[in-house]
Protein backbone atom coordinates (compact mmCIF):
# COMPACT_ATOMS: atom_id res chain seq x y z
CA UNK A 1 0.00 0.00 0.00
CA UNK A 2 1.72 3.23 -1.13
CA UNK A 3 1.57 6.67 0.71
CA UNK A 4 -1.64 7.48 -1.15
CA UNK A 5 -3.46 4.82 -0.46
CA UNK A 6 -7.02 4.53 -0.11
CA UNK A 7 -8.28 2.63 2.80
CA UNK A 8 -12.10 1.06 1.32
CA UNK A 9 -12.20 -1.86 4.42
CA UNK A 10 -11.01 -3.12 7.34
CA UNK A 11 -8.09 -4.90 5.73
CA UNK A 12 -6.91 -2.05 3.95
CA UNK A 13 -6.71 0.11 7.12
CA UNK A 14 -5.26 -3.16 8.90
CA UNK A 15 -2.56 -3.72 5.97
CA UNK A 16 -2.01 0.15 6.22
CA UNK A 17 -1.42 0.00 9.84
CA UNK A 18 0.91 -2.83 9.38
CA UNK A 19 2.80 -1.57 7.44
CA UNK A 20 3.82 1.62 8.95
CA UNK A 21 4.16 -0.31 12.03
CA UNK A 22 6.66 -2.58 10.71
CA UNK A 23 8.81 0.54 9.17
CA UNK A 24 9.71 1.18 12.91
CA UNK A 25 9.53 4.58 12.22
CA UNK A 26 6.98 6.02 15.28
CA UNK A 27 6.38 9.46 13.47
CA UNK A 28 4.28 8.41 11.40
CA UNK A 29 0.62 8.01 13.73
CA UNK A 30 -0.04 11.06 14.33
CA UNK A 31 -2.82 13.02 15.72
CA UNK A 32 -4.83 13.16 12.33
CA UNK A 33 -4.14 9.18 12.19
CA UNK A 34 -5.21 8.71 15.88
CA UNK A 35 -8.27 10.98 15.12
CA UNK A 36 -9.16 8.58 11.95
CA UNK A 37 -8.41 5.41 13.22
CA UNK A 38 -10.72 6.01 16.36
CA UNK A 39 -13.30 7.75 13.80
CA UNK A 40 -13.17 4.02 12.22
CA UNK A 41 -13.42 2.22 15.17
CA UNK A 42 -16.12 3.68 16.67
CA UNK A 43 -18.18 3.17 13.54
CA UNK A 44 -17.03 -0.53 13.32
CA UNK A 45 -17.98 -1.03 17.06
CA UNK A 46 -21.56 0.58 16.95
CA UNK A 47 -22.15 -1.53 13.60
CA UNK A 48 -21.53 -4.62 15.79
CA UNK A 49 -22.47 -3.48 19.50
CA UNK A 50 -25.34 -1.19 19.03
CA UNK A 51 -28.14 -3.38 20.57
CA UNK A 52 -25.61 -3.46 23.36
CA UNK A 53 -23.76 0.08 23.84
CA UNK A 54 -25.40 3.77 23.71
CA UNK A 55 -23.11 5.96 21.08
CA UNK A 56 -21.43 7.26 24.06
CA UNK A 57 -20.28 4.08 25.16
CA UNK A 58 -19.29 3.46 21.82
CA UNK A 59 -17.25 6.52 21.38
CA UNK A 60 -15.21 6.17 24.91
CA UNK A 61 -14.61 2.76 24.21
CA UNK A 62 -13.23 4.11 20.52
CA UNK A 63 -11.23 6.62 22.28
CA UNK A 64 -9.69 3.88 24.81
CA UNK A 65 -8.97 0.86 22.53
CA UNK A 66 -7.31 3.97 19.88
CA UNK A 67 -5.24 4.93 22.87
CA UNK A 68 -4.63 1.79 23.98
CA UNK A 69 -3.22 0.87 20.11
CA UNK A 70 -0.94 4.04 20.38
CA UNK A 71 0.56 3.58 23.63
CA UNK A 72 0.88 -0.21 23.12
CA UNK A 73 2.41 -0.66 19.65
CA UNK A 74 3.63 2.81 18.37
CA UNK A 75 5.20 4.45 21.68
CA UNK A 76 5.87 1.05 23.05
CA UNK A 77 10.04 0.96 24.26
CA UNK A 78 11.77 -1.71 22.61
Amino acid sequence: MTKNAQVSSSSDLLEYLISKYMTGDKDWFGFTEQRITGIYLAHEIAKRHADKMTAKEVAKYARELNNEIYFEFIKMKP
